[in-house]
């Protein structure tokens, strides 16, 4: 045990170094002459305004001979008007019943592919639709507004099928946004993106001097650690463009990324957008104005709401199994894993 705490002291040590470094290189680039790295952002006055957020809710189950699977996507729609929440519209429902899926002779690898497929099959036709139907000034995705590369599967994979539905629903997404004028961008809620240090490491530093600490401090941060310190509140950073190796099968636009810091208290929001569909200084008041409500957690509040909707639960999988049981009895497929069903 003694053991155990000295490595924590450590730790301990490392990190509070590590996070006042951090706070000191935060100051030097805040204080960087006729430098655009920052900008003030200025709220939206929400009259009028209307913002649609989609989420999704997943929760599987592996058992001897299957893996389940149920998933579902909401999206809802505040409409603000005189500077509050006039009202707020869901999609399909406020309450939408989960889709499940089940598979029977998938390996670890593609059985994660196949349920963050079906997941983003769900929202991002969701977003489609609601789009459609709500036509509002800006949608939201609660998370990236592209699949992650790691979601594509291998070439002989039974899961190309669904991959290039997923890409279909994407394409149809971005093609409506277009049609109706509709501002689209993803907020990321944790991320561990490191372009803006990347940047800063590349294009910044080098005018200030040769290669000091400072460099391999910011080869070891993340962007929101460093953002925490350098953003106030009501503050984004300049744009970067992104780059997605899906972006070419989709035909997407191009996409920036920018970090809003949108709680006194919380780390900035990493949000990415299609430049096509809305100004940058925009699509932040927008953000600001929806979002940080509480001091401590700056996520828009159209996302929190849709999050609560989607959200599944434990219960709900356990429902889905005892359906399962109830009528196919005594399956072999259908037995637990021996993980879940120990007697001591």
């Amino acid at each position: 045990m003694q053991d155990v705490m000295q490595t924590v002291r450590r730790i301990v040590q490392r990190l509070a170094e590590a996070e006042a470094q951090r706070r000191s290189l935060a100051g030097m680039i805040r204080n960087l002459p006729g430098s655009s790295l920052v900008v003030r952002a200025t709220p939206h006055p929400l009259d009028p305004l209307q913002v649609a957020a989609v989420d999704g809710g997943l929760m599987k189950k592996s058992l001897h001979g299957m893996d389940c699977l149920l998933v579902r996507a909401a999206a809802v729609c505040f409409r603000y008007t005189g500077g509050k929440v006039g009202s707020v519209a869901y999609f399909p429902s406020r309450d939408p019943a989960p889709r499940a899926e089940v598979f029977e002779a998938l390996s670890e690898i593609e059985w994660s592919q196949f349920a963050s497929l079906h997941r983003l099959l769900e929202e991002i036709r969701t977003a489609a639709q609601a789009l459609e139907q709500f036509q509002p000034d800006l949608l939201l995705l609660d998370g990236m507004l592209l699949p992650h590369y790691l979601d594509k599967p291998a070439a002989a994979s039974p899961l190309g099928s669904l991959y290039q539905q997923v890409l279909g629903e994407y394409r149809l997404l971005f093609a409506r946004a277009r049609e109706h004028h509709v501002a689209l961008a993803g907020v990321v809620e944790d991320s561990r993106n490191t372009a803006f240090c990347e940047y800063l490491g590349s294009e910044i530093l080098p005018r200030l001097g040769p290669p000091g600490p400072e460099l391999e401090l910011l080869q070891q941060t993340r962007d929101s650690a460093l953002l925490f310190h350098l953003l106030e509140r009501g503050e984004r950073t300049m744009p970067l463009p992104t780059s997605n190796p899906v972006a070419a099968e989709i035909g997407a636009p191009p996409l920036q990324t920018f970090y809003l810091k949108t709680a006194r208290f919380d780390r900035p929001l990493r949000v990415d957008f299609v430049p096509e569909t809305v100004e940058i200084d925009a699509l932040a008041g927008m953000l600001l104005a929806v979002s940080g409500q509480h001091a401590g957690y700056g996520m828009p509040a159209p996302i929190i709401e849709a999050d609560q909707v989607a959200r599944l639960t434990e219960g709900e999988m356990d429902r889905f199994y005892v359906s399962i049981l109830s009528q196919a009895g005594s399956l072999s497929a259908t037995m637990r894993l021996r993980r879940d069903q120990r007697p001591f």
